[in-house]
């Protein structure tokens, strides 16, 4: 069966008003974004972020680790997101999304111009997004790795 193809962004959850407002402008200096903010749950969240193709987080939230980054990288979806915070330690620009300078609505559209011209990279980086959240999320993975680890250095 052919995946569905994977158009536009979105924003996951209820934003802050700089949040929107940086959104709003960096959506005005480039329209041909398509950026949908959605606050869903369950079944419907996972249908709409199956059919995304970019994960937008415009502010780095006050979570260590936010949980928006994590639902994208789980959904095979690349992030565009402040160079600050965890996305700065866990977004490895052109390979598992792209990051911008914090409140920089230029750069923003910037990011959304490049997502939207290169939807072949993006699905690329949204491969690596998927396997960077197996490797450092799925702990029966993380342990069988750990685990691994220990046998083979014990018998070194």
């Amino acid at each position: 069966m052919r995946e569905p193809r994977r158009a536009g962004g979105v924003c996951l959850g209820t934003l802050s008003d700089g949040a929107r407002a940086l959104l709003d402008e960096a959506l005005a200096l480039f329209p041909g974004a398509r950026v949908e903010l959605i606050s869903l749950e369950g079944e419907d969240l996972q249908a709409r972020l199956e059919r995304a193709a970019y994960l937008v987080l415009p502010e780095p939230g006050d979570e260590p680790l936010p949980r928006e980054l994590i639902d994208g990288f789980a959904n095979a979806l690349p992030v565009i997101a402040p160079d600050e915070g965890a996305a700065a330690e866990l977004v490895e620009p052109g390979r598992n999304g792209l990051l911008f300078q914090p409140g920089s609505a230029r750069e923003l559209a910037r990011r959304l111009a490049w997502a939207e011209a290169f939807p072949g990279r993006m699905r690329q980086m949204g491969e690596c997004a998927r396997a960077d959240y197996l490797a450092r999320f799925i702990d029966d993975w993380s342990y069988r790795r750990l685990y691994g680890e220990r046998r083979r250095s014990a018998r070194l």
